[in-house]
């Protein structure tokens, strides 16, 4: 039997661990023979509606048992499935799904708006639309659907190289890109991604992490292929986390840098123990000096820090419970600054613009090879032979080796920026900003935040005789795109420093006071 595919590893679960606990979610809870029956009736009510193998499944939802099955669904069957960012703006969301083309759109009752929207945007009839909770807004309740649905398990499983999931991130141009995620790349994922936790089948994460991130889902992998049960949070509380984490309710999580920082917060004002928790794993952006020492003071030497792409399937290199536990015994070593070394199964690689690979110390573009990978990107081939480049990926980021090659990043050659968690590409805030009467031209960077990790800042120039406020760009940019994109800060400036020799805006410069800020802060 083909077991390199998720169907498999629901069908195993149900099989070997049929009474003990899979999901939970605000008081109610599944088992995993639960789970199984479920995805299969939300299975066979989506194939009631005409869905069929390889078609595109969209969901715009939050984090719930809903979700989960269908989600779930989507993986028993070869449904793709195509979760999407409920932060984005509805335009946003129209244009991704008239990219995916999806046969059925499923969306909590509070994103009905967006799905209608995004339905009269799509090309021709645009899927059928499904609520995840009551029926609503002119959509009828999936959940009743499925309930009246047979809850055998198709008898058809897909094949390893069928396309999953499709994962829409940001591109270098700030058009998004559905990246391709194949059933056996994703159980690679799940392995590759338990094996820092320990991940068994009494082991319990606390998913807070949105399903529509790369990191949640390879996460929930490594929790799928060992049977463990997932905690599953629909917003992000701090105080909530606190207290389940003390109150045993998991033995590991994993937080954006941003989210540990505030459960930190409420640690302050109350610390506690944390002898059932496990694993810490931080990931998604830069973490600042100040929250990782914090992080090792209030949970000792349980640390983990992931370092990934979308395209690379939410693995490529780790920074081991090791080297964070000397730090904890008083022993801190600038490894930590570091994304840890290749994980067992990935290769990296850093090379030259020639594609030569750089030595100890020397500073390149990190090249990634591993059988988690993309298949590639959605309806863009031309794109994908840029990426996937002789069996390797490249990933856009610049960094170096040491000499026991622990990989540090050292910036972005795609220019984007990392804030709360969040891909935010400068580009698409900038013709944004273009767009307003009164701009002549804007830089976006990114500039550090103790927060956010970075906070999105605009340089702008002001056409002559034309006047604007920072307040009335940051508005203009809040009513066009998703609020999280929008600048924090607006510097006026006469004119934009330029390279002489192409006459490119030289974004360097104007980074530079911002960081060597940081550094002298943090030295």
């Amino acid at each position: 039997m083909n077991n390199a595919n998720l169907s498999y590893l629901l069908r195993r679960n149900a099989a070997l661990y049929a009474s003990r606990t899979a999901l939970e979610c605000d008081g109610r809870a599944l088992t995993h023979a639960g789970l199984l029956q479920g995805a299969a009736r939300a299975a066979n009510a989506l194939a009631g509606l005409g869905v069929q193998p390889g078609d595109r499944v969209a969901l715009i939802a939050r984090n719930s048992i809903e979700m989960m099955l269908a989600l779930c669904a989507c993986e028993l069957s070869g449904f793709v499935a195509v979760p999407l960012n409920h932060r984005l703006a509805d335009a946003e969301l129209a244009g991704i799904v008239r990219d995916c083309a999806p046969a059925a759109l499923l969306a909590d009752p509070e994103f009905a708006a967006a799905a209608h929207a995004a339905r009269a945007a799509a090309d021709g009839p645009g899927p059928a639309l499904l609520s995840l909770g009551g029926a609503a807004d002119g959509m009828p309740a999936f959940g009743a659907l499925a309930e009246a649905a047979a809850d055998a398990p198709p008898a058809r499983q897909p094949a390893p190289d069928d396309i999953a999931y499709i994962i829409y991130t940001s591109g270098s141009t700030g058009r998004p890109k559905g990246v391709m995620l194949s059933h056996a790349g994703l159980v690679e994922s799940g392995r590759l991604l338990a094996a820092p936790a320990g991940v068994r089948p009494d082991s319990a994460q606390i998913v807070v992490m949105p399903l529509f991130h790369v990191g949640a889902t390879a996460q929930r992998m490594g929790y799928l292929v060992h049977g463990g049960r997932l905690v599953l949070h629909g917003r992000f509380d701090a105080e909530r986390v606190a207290g389940e984490l003390a109150g045993g309710g998991a033995t590991d999580i994993h937080l954006a840098p941003t989210m540990l920082r505030s459960v930190l917060d409420v640690l302050d004002a109350r610390p506690a123990r944390f002898d059932a928790l496990e694993t810490v794993k931080y990931a998604s952006s830069p973490i600042p000096d100040g929250t990782l020492q914090r992080a090792l003071q209030a949970f000792g030497p349980k640390l983990v820090q992931y370092y990934a792409l979308t395209e690379a399937g939410g693995i490529a290199s780790v920074l081991h419970k090791y080297v964070h536990a000397q730090a904890a015994e008083g022993h801190p070593s600038p490894r930590l600054r570091s994304a840890g070394q290749a994980h067992l199964g990935c290769d990296i690689e850093v090379r030259r613009p020639d594609g030569s690979a750089c030595g100890p110390g020397e500073d390149g573009e990190i090249w990634l090879r591993s059988g988690a990978m993309m298949a590639g990107y959605w309806n863009n081939p031309e794109l994908t032979r840029q990426t996937l480049v002789g069996g390797w990926l490249r990933t856009g980021d610049v960094g170096r080796f040491d000499e026991e090659q622990f990989l540090y990043i050292v910036d972005r050659l795609k220019d984007m920026i990392v804030s709360g968690g969040e891909n935010i590409y400068s580009s698409e805030v900038e013709r944004t900003l273009e767009a307003h009467p009164a701009v002549l031209e804007a830089a976006v960077i990114g500039i550090p935040d103790p927060q956010w990790g970075e906070a999105v800042h605009a340089c702008v120039v002001l056409r002559p005789g034309a006047a604007a406020s920072a307040e009335d760009l940051v508005d203009f940019c809040r009513a066009r795109i998703a609020s999280y994109k929008k600048p924090r800060s607006v510097q006026f400036l006469d004119a934009l420093p330029r390279l002489q020799h192409v006459q490119k805006i030289d974004k360097a410069s104007l980074r530079r006071p911002y960081w060597d800020r940081e550094q002298r802060a943090v030295h």
